[in-house]
């Protein structure tokens, strides 16, 4: 332990010092992991309960693969695995694996569900996106990566890690809400509206936590600053400045003012996108009590002064701009009581399929934790780590229990779970999606959606440069948009005309005048749609904002498409969450899952089309190897005798053969990890 405590706290130095460390070592990691194993044995022997036995190789891979990377393995690296001889084989494949796009794939996924990442919000959904993937991708420290988010501020563009108050914008007791329950494991969302009925936090208690971030505002104070500018400007063009500092009558005072007033509401259109892209701090702005306030602690419209819910208190007399900051650094202290603990724990569920305390997200004093000690043990390991969460998952990954058969008893409600096995879990709509994708196309963990990186470019691209545009430019190009708009909303009404007189030619029995007019009046919007297009694309090369549809390629794995997919796709009739609420994926079964699975492109492809399973199928030169090779690729091991006895002769021809594929892709055996 003292040997364990010292590399800890030397690579943790190292890593918060910039400097670039290799991966802790082997020896390290299965010594940390085999504490881990002795906490749980302890536990069991105390319990006199045995652990479950150690699976078999072709078990073992799928497992891991599905695991650490989301997705199934592909047939040939389940046979790669399941032939090699080699002793240390298991701990090699964590270690590469770990290492892979396919778990950073699988880690976004993750961090998605749980902060509720809606691509398409906006302009800041698909800069917060990207901003998480680089995140995950550089393996950013877990404190460092929530500080982050609960201390940003200023425009999208500069600083994406604002899309996390831009994805509850105007509604911040909301967020304060979903920020105890994931960051904390907190439910204080009750609090908001009344005393918590079954914990001690107060609506007082809320409120005060909430004032840390009550008065951020939304402000975008570089296009009000630009706005201001241009009226200023062209008040001084239309020699108007100087009639004012001259003028003495107060009619011609308001006549001048009103001209003041008409340029902020024309050139205030030019940024209207604007105003939703930034986050800052109002020194006018506190948060107060609610009107309707019922409790003796205070009175309705008192300003509240932030004050924290447990742990260290922070002064008083913090500055109104440095509130977000201290709260941030609050929430992410390893002295907090239970950030450490809600993510080591949420990280124990990803890897075993439930946490050591469950509910997740559901911390109290008075709860009951099965395993204290190891829970305790698992805070050191990632402070020491400096919340590495990449190696945190590589040492849980190495223990016995990962390795050990599943437990297919599901614990009670309320009851605590005695880790014998991992629980046997279904896989997740991105896991079946990802595997259907290595069926049909192979290892695509290296294919990234280079559209979304390229539209957020775009996007930053043309805010940059419409800041830096002159005066005049900026003019002109609100005369243009202006123009756009105004040609738009004239074959708009057109169309509208024209409809009506399709309707009315329709009632009069005139079909064929009616399809004309309605024809008429489609073009029309369709004409001014494409004029729109092509001057946006004219103005300045890209500074106006462009459309950023998020749909990605059909091959690209979930990781790469704009989230949340649409009602009816795919990923949603497995589970996939809405993202209106955190971790709000399931593993429900349904009857449109059993008919996707009859009738979906996804499962059509995987033998009528070109793919990889396809080829390999046709490559094989018996029936005997075309089972394997459908063995190999779905379900990571090779038939057994009696399987191979039942189903050969169904692999004779193509008819049996893709009635086979299709029954064993849509059976428990593949849609759960055992």
């Amino acid at each position: 332990m003292k040997q364990l405590f010292i590399f800890f706290t030397t690579y943790a130095l190292a890593v918060s010092s910039g400097f670039s460390v290799e991966p802790i070592s082997q020896k390290i990691v299965r010594n940390t992991s085999n504490q881990i194993d002795q906490y749980l044995a302890s536990h069991l022997q105390k319990q006199q309960l045995k652990a479950n036995p150690i699976i078999a190789d072709a078990t073992y891979v799928r497992r891991t693969y599905i695991n650490i990377t989301g997705r199934i393995p592909t047939a040939k690296e389940a046979r790669l695995f399941i032939e090699d001889t080699a002793q240390e084989k298991r701990q090699s494949l964590i270690d590469s694996l770990i290492r892979s796009n396919g778990y950073r794939s699988r880690m976004f996924n993750f961090w998605a569900d749980l902060l509720r990442v809606k691509t398409n919000l906006d302009k800041h959904g698909l800069g917060w996106h990207i901003w998480i993937q680089n995140a995950v991708d550089q393996n950013m420290p877990y404190d460092d990566f929530v500080n982050a988010m609960l201390s940003s501020k200023g425009i999208v563009t500069d600083n994406p890690a604002v899309g996390y108050y831009l994805r509850d914008r105007d509604m911040l007791l909301d967020n304060v809400s979903n920020t105890a329950q994931v960051f904390l494991g907190t439910q204080i969302g009750c609090a908001q509206c009344h005393d918590h009925p079954f914990d001690d936090w107060t609506q007082k208690q809320y409120y005060e936590l909430a004032a840390f971030t009550g008065n951020t505002t939304y402000k975008n104070e570089a296009a009000g600053h630009l706005i201001r500018n241009l009226v200023k400007y062209s008040l001084d063009k239309d020699g108007v400045l100087k009639q004012q500092a001259a003028g003495k009558n107060k009619k011609k005072q308001r006549k001048l003012n009103g001209a003041g007033k008409k340029y902020y509401k024309d050139y205030s259109s030019l940024f209207k996108d604007h105003r939703k892209i930034a986050v800052s701090e109002d020194p006018d702005v506190s948060l107060r009590l609610p009107k309707d306030y019922p409790y003796n602690d205070g009175k309705p419209g008192d300003i509240l002064i932030p004050k924290t819910i447990f742990g260290e208190s922070i002064p008083d007399n913090i500055p109104l701009d440095q509130r977000r900051q201290a709260f941030a650094d609050w929430v992410t202290s390893d002295k907090n009581p239970l950030f450490t603990k809600v993510i080591v724990n949420r990280l124990w569920a990803e890897v075993f399929g439930r946490g050591i305390v469950d509910p997740l997200d559901d911390w109290s004093d008075t709860m009951r934790i099965s395993h204290p000690e190891l829970i305790d043990y698992l805070c050191v390991v990632m402070q020491s780590l400096d919340y590495d969460t990449e190696q945190f998952m590589r040492i849980l990954y190495h223990t016995r229990l990962f390795e050990s058969k599943v437990s297919e008893e599901e614990p009670k409600m309320g009851g605590h779970y005695d880790f014998r096995g991992p629980m046997l879990r279904r896989m997740s709509a991105e896991e079946v999606y990802d595997s259907f994708l290595t069926l049909e196309f192979g290892n695509q963990d290296n294919i990234k959606n280079k559209a979304l990186a390229y539209r957020w470019s775009n996007y930053v691209h043309s805010v940059k440069k419409l800041y830096n545009l002159s005066m005049p430019q900026l003019i002109k190009l609100d005369q243009v948009t202006d123009d756009m708009q105004e040609s738009f909303y004239t074959a708009k009404s057109e169309a509208t005309k024209l409809r009506i007189q399709a309707r009315q030619a329709e009632a009069e029995g005139n079909n064929e005048l009616a399809n004309k007019l309605t024809k008429e009046a489609k073009k029309k919007i369709y004409d001014s749609k494409k004029s729109q297009r092509e001057g946006k694309s004219m103005m300045a090369a890209n500074i106006m904002q462009k459309q950023m549809r998020t749909k990605a390629r059909p091959f690209m794995r979930a990781s790469e498409q704009g989230s949340p997919s649409k009602p009816g796709a795919f990923l949603r009739q497995f589970g996939a969450s809405d993202r209106m609420t955190p971790d709000a994926s399931n593993s429900l079964a349904s009857t449109p899952q059993a008919l996707t699975l009859l009738n979906s492109r996804e499962v059509a492809k995987l033998t009528d089309g070109k793919g990889e399973l396809s080829t390999s199928l046709r490559q094989a030169k018996s029936p005997g190897q075309r089972l394997d090779t459908l063995f190999l690729s779905i379900y990571a091991c090779l038939p057994s005798e009696k399987e191979r006895q039942a189903l050969e002769p169904l692999t004779a021809n193509p008819t049996t053969l893709t009635t086979l594929a299709r029954a064993m892709v849509s059976s428990k055996r593949f849609l759960f990890v055992e």
